[in-house]
């Protein structure tokens, strides 16, 4: 029996044994997998199986990081009419690859915005900064088939009160190591002044990015999103005049947002009284990170589309009417005569100069408002010239009718007619920007692209498709861009212009109308 006891416990201990090598021979391969080879395979992996291989063991969250070394900013665009079925193509479009998002922009062309925003942040976690917001259309590369496209909304007949809009969603996710994002908001509260929530708005990215960048830096990029408020003119010239020429600001004036921080887990919901402005996506160096920072570069490239007018004014008497959905009335005077006009003599000034030709879209005037600027009580005020476009509406026996507020009394003002030719012009000067940008001696790679597009502009008026998208398909046709249309488009730009007294002036255009405004994200290796 104790013989057979022993042949048993030797057997038993032998199986073990077997069982042991064999389990430690089929570990084997994944533990000393040849890290080229492991890099491979982990580089195919969608971005939740990415996330969970990188906290397997050491090596791997190595390897993992190895291959995220580099930004990304990808772009997707989903024409399915069922909201909820467009989100989920377009989520698994951008997630389909390796990526740890910074920051998430959805832009859709009608819908549920909360929907949208649960959906992202069920997709991509709670800590991620997202924005969503309605737009006129987008533009970008389709996820089903990766090829470009628009969708706009379009009007059913000559009444432009019958617009039908077609559902799309553009989605957009970013991922730039050696950047902190976040978002900063712009609330009013009942009674507050535009003047204050400027100053606080300024004050708030200050802050937040003297905290990840160190003392007296400045943001490397702000990518804006506005309602349609009184409000959001006046505290975008206040962010202009505030924030160094370093700093690249684009975005979308008008149009309606939610948007959820960084340490907030869903969109905060406002009290009665209070009101969105902005929200403004802040993109900081990261002080800690400094080397992988500063390979990171924004650009912008700005195309056209107004021509102006040899006709100038000053204005007279200045009304505005209807104060929650402003318009002016006014009156004005040419440039260096008495006689006051009123708004019929104006527009028959135009009608002469063009010859009594049939004019195809409304003329705007562009204003240019020399004004007074600080940040709270900190600095003596200066004054800064900066060019805005207000649409004219018509007139009346007394006054010309043109949308929009903050026109003075004595401001100056030209008139401004979108011309296709123009339009070109500047369409093939910006795709020449972006070939000289990818030609540097530091060979930077283009790894991201937005467009921010007039709403007027898209293939009716060129009478093309995808013309506001060649810049990028021209260039870089494999970059996976995105691109939205705006009521009014922001960017920054400067030009010079001769004063009343023989002077050079220098005047800054922020707020665009049929223009193209071109955010390019790069990379130096």
């Amino acid at each position: 029996m104790a013989e057979v006891s022993q042949t048993r416990k030797e057997m038993t201990t032998k199986g073990k044994s077997e069982n042991s090598k064999k389990m430690k021979t089929d570990t084997v391969p994944i533990a000393a997998m040849n890290e080229d080879l492991l890099h491979n395979i982990l580089l195919r992996l969608p971005a939740k199986s990415f996330a969970f291989a990188s906290c397997v063991n050491r090596s791997w969250s190595s390897v993992c990081n190895h291959i995220l070394s580099r930004p990304k900013m990808i772009s997707a665009f989903s024409r399915n009419p069922d909201q909820l079925r467009a989100g989920e193509e377009v989520l698994d479009k951008v997630l389909s690859e390796p990526i740890r998002p910074d920051f998430v922009i959805a832009n859709i062309t009608c819908g549920n915005m909360e929907e949208t925003l649960t959906l992202i942040t069920e997709r991509v976690g709670s800590r991620v900064p997202i924005i969503v917001s309605v737009v006129t259309g987008i533009l970008g590369k389709e996820a089903c088939n990766d090829k470009a496209g628009e969708v706009k909304q379009h009007s059913t007949g000559d009444d432009e009160l019958f617009i039908v809009p077609n559902f799309a969603i553009l989605l957009t996710i970013g991922y730039l190591p050696g950047m902190k994002v976040d978002i900063i908001p712009v609330i009013q509260a009942k009674g507050e002044s535009e003047s204050d929530i400027g100053d606080k708005f300024v004050m708030d990215i200050r802050n937040y990015v003297s905290t990840v960048s160190g003392h007296a830096a400045a943001p490397a990029c702000l990518i804006l999103f506005g309602e349609d408020t009184h409000a959001t003119e006046p505290v975008l010239h206040k962010l202009d005049y505030a924030m160094p020429a370093e700093t690249v600001i684009v975005g979308d004036q008008i149009g309606e947002f939610l948007h959820k921080r960084g340490n907030e887990s869903r969109n905060v919901q406002l009290p009665k009284d209070d009101c969105r402005v902005l929200a403004g996506l802040i993109f900081a160096r990261d002080r800690h990170r400094p080397a992988q920072a500063e390979r990171i570069q924004f650009d912008t490239a700005i195309s056209s589309g107004m021509s102006s007018v040899d006709l100038r004014y000053k204005a007279a008497n200045v009304n505005v009417s209807r104060p929650r959905c402003p318009s002016t009335l006014l009156t004005a005077k040419r440039r260096g005569e008495a006689e006051v006009l009123d708004g019929e003599q104006i527009l028959d000034d135009i009608d002469n100069i063009l010859e009594n030709h049939i004019w195809e879209n409304d003329p705007y005037l562009g204003v240019i408002k020399r004004r007074k600027y600080s940040i709270g009580l900190e600095e003596k005020p200066k004054i800064m010239s900066s060019l805005v476009f207000h649409q004219v509406n018509g007139s009346d026996d007394q006054d010309l009718l043109v949308d929009g507020a903050g026109i003075k009394t004595g401001d100056q003002f030209q008139v401004y007619l979108p011309d296709l030719k123009v339009a070109e012009a500047s369409l093939n000067g910006v795709t020449s920007q972006l070939r000289n940008l990818k030609s540097k001696a530091n060979k930077p790679e283009i790894v991201g692209g937005f467009a921010f597009v007039g709403n007027s502009r898209g293939d009716l008026f060129f009478g093309r498709p995808d013309a506001d998208s060649s810049p990028f398909l021209e260039n870089f046709p494999e970059l996976r861009f995105g691109g939205i249309f705006c009521d009014s488009e922001i960017g920054r730009s400067l030009f010079v212009e001769e004063g009343e007294e023989k002077k050079e002036v220098s005047i800054r255009r922020f707020l665009h109308v049929y223009s193209s405004v071109y955010l390019i994200v790069s990379y130096t290796s």
